[in-house]
């Protein structure tokens, strides 16, 4: 399972910003993940969460935002893959072989290339500090 690898990884990038920022708690993480990441954001999620316990990220919400992937043809288009079209491939055996299957320009009908959908980012890490304690 290689999503403990990568859990931690943005666990100890969420932590050590963090604590650059004097963070007493992590409220919440926002991660950005393509849908061509080959991750599985459950797994994901409890991967961080047994990484978190007993950290000031323990409680924290882990929130993934799916990234659809985006097509980029010669013509010069750029936009994302209709998803509609995804979904009534929904015969092929896998969710890549579908989205290969969506590589037609929508413009011109040429075949077009995948230039995004792979990403994971740390979007947004929210934290509490001492300051925002005292505040209240």
């Amino acid at each position: 399972m290689h999503e403990f690898s990568i859990a931690y990884e943005i666990f100890d990038q969420v932590i050590n910003t963090a604590n650059a920022h004097g963070a007493t708690e992590v409220k919440k993480l926002i991660l950005q993940m393509g849908r061509l990441s080959h991750t599985n954001p459950e797994q994901l999620s409890f991967c961080f969460n047994v990484l978190a316990e007993g950290s000031i990220a323990e409680n924290a919400d882990f929130v993934v935002e799916m990234v659809s992937p985006t097509l980029e043809c010669e013509c010069g288009y750029e936009g994302e893959i209709d998803e509609k079209q995804i979904r009534e491939s929904s015969a092929l055996r896998s969710e890549l072989l579908a989205y290969v299957a969506a590589m037609e320009c929508p413009i011109c009908g040429k075949q077009a290339n995948i230039k995004g959908g792979r990403e994971l980012i740390i979007k947004s890490i929210e934290i509490e500090t001492e300051e925002d304690r005292t505040a209240e």
